[in-house]
């Protein structure tokens, strides 16, 4: 933006002389001195002032002096000045490192992140499916074992900063989880992975207590070939994970998250999926699995539906009703919501803007029986932003917040 005052000696009045009568700090144009200027702004009496915006367009023009509209003026332009963080000559928005120097803006992989901000190169070395970077000494990319292994790290680690991660969305879908670690065993032993969306199949993920204990049953008839979830360690423990038979050829890892456990297993031969899977585990409950995910052999996403049940008498259930989950969160577009209520009721299951709106029904008020359920809202006609879901019995509501990100 440009400020500047024009006008010509006059008598004893000087330009500079009235410059400093007024405290006048921009530059000052001397119409003696500089005819073009002049000629340019030199309009009506004068002093004349001129404010020019950031494209040079004049936003304020006027004869004599008033601080107060000239101010204001600056203001009104300023508001719409774009930023230059790191003061590189280019604007934020069209700056690709807004906050390092980089006013030659090289990018070498073309992935719109400059190279003075960006480590990773995704063209040559962290392309999809190098999650541990390795090339070969005439620089070729390997991908084999060792980066399936490392993209399981990043998932139970939650890294979402590494070079790795940029490396490790295999289907594509936004999202880096166990699906992801199935499409990589399928590309690494087919020698590609299309990312070709895969239909969501349907399947079960049934707690059943029993006088031989507590188990956990996920089970589809699309087969299984890798699932995860996260726990609370008070509820599922680490030395009973360390328990856990499980399918030749597969394998089970965990990290700690705070009071979470993250909990991941897949089969790593890709070739010994499963119509159903056990878990044993002492008093767990449909409340014990949260943010589920469960993998196809093909590297879909299996829908599983929670139930419960006891052949030793009724199971504890929250005494309201309780959306127990929504994941992913954020989500884009897909939903799910798993909740429970404590008795058979009428139930409606909607969703609300923040403003209140009705935006969605997802269950429009039908009788369900006691127990846990799970329902999923597709947001693809749905704008990016916040969203209220809400499980409403006769009785009772429960609400709680989803961020949908495009």
């Amino acid at each position: 933006m440009v400020v500047v005052a024009n006008g010509f000696d006059y008598g004893t009045y000087s330009c500079t002389g009235w410059a400093e009568t007024f405290g006048i700090t921009y530059p000052i144009i001397d119409g003696d001195a500089n005819t073009a200027a002049w000629d340019m702004y030199g309009m009506g009496y004068i002093p004349h002032n001129v404010v020019l915006d950031h494209n040079m367009e004049v936003v304020y023009t006027s004869s004599g002096f008033s601080q107060s509209e000239i101010m204001a003026a600056i203001d009104a332009a300023l508001e719409y000045l774009p930023a230059d963080e790191d003061e590189d000559g280019l604007d934020d928005p069209v700056d690709n490192c807004p906050e390092v120097y980089n006013p030659q803006q090289e990018d070498i992989d073309l992935d719109g992140m400059g190279d003075a901000c960006d480590i990773c190169d995704n063209a040559n070395v962290w392309v999809i499916g190098n999650t541990n970077g390795s090339v070969d000494t005439d620089g070729n990319v390997i991908v084999n074992i060792m980066d399936v292994l490392s993209l399981v790290d990043i998932i139970l680690d939650g890294d979402t900063e590494s070079c790795g991660y940029e490396a490790s969305n295999i289907t594509g879908d936004s999202y880096v989880n166990v699906i992801d670690v199935i499409g990589l065993v399928q590309m690494i032993l087919n020698g590609d992975f299309s990312g070709t969306a895969i239909p969501p199949g349907d399947g079960t993920f049934d707690i059943l207590h029993s006088e031989d204990g507590d188990v956990a049953i996920i089970s589809s008839p699309e087969k299984i070939s890798g699932f995860q979830f996260e726990s609370y360690s008070s509820e599922v423990s680490i030395d009973e994970l360390n328990k856990i038979v499980l399918p030749e050829g597969w394998s089970l890892s965990y990290s700690q998250l705070g009071e979470k456990l993250r909990v991941l297993a897949f089969d790593g031969t890709g070739q010994n999926p499963q119509q159903k899977i056990e878990l044993a585990l002492p008093n767990i409950s449909a409340n014990s699995f949260q943010n589920t995910v469960v993998s196809s052999p093909k590297a879909g996403e299996i829908r599983v539906r929670f139930s419960e049940s006891s052949a030793l008498g009724q199971f504890r259930l929250p005494s309201t009703p309780k959306i127990q989950s929504l994941y992913p969160n954020p989500f884009n577009p897909v939903l799910s919501v798993s909740f429970s209520i404590p008795t058979e009721s009428l139930t409606k299951v909607s969703v609300y803007n923040t403003l209140g709106e009705l935006v969605d029904v997802i269950e429009n008020g039908r009788m369900m029986k006691s127990g846990f359920h799970t329902f999923y809202w597709d947001a693809a006609d749905q704008s990016s932003g916040m969203y209220f879901i809400q499980v409403q019995t006769e009785n009772h509501v429960d609400t709680k917040k989803a961020i949908l990100v495009k």
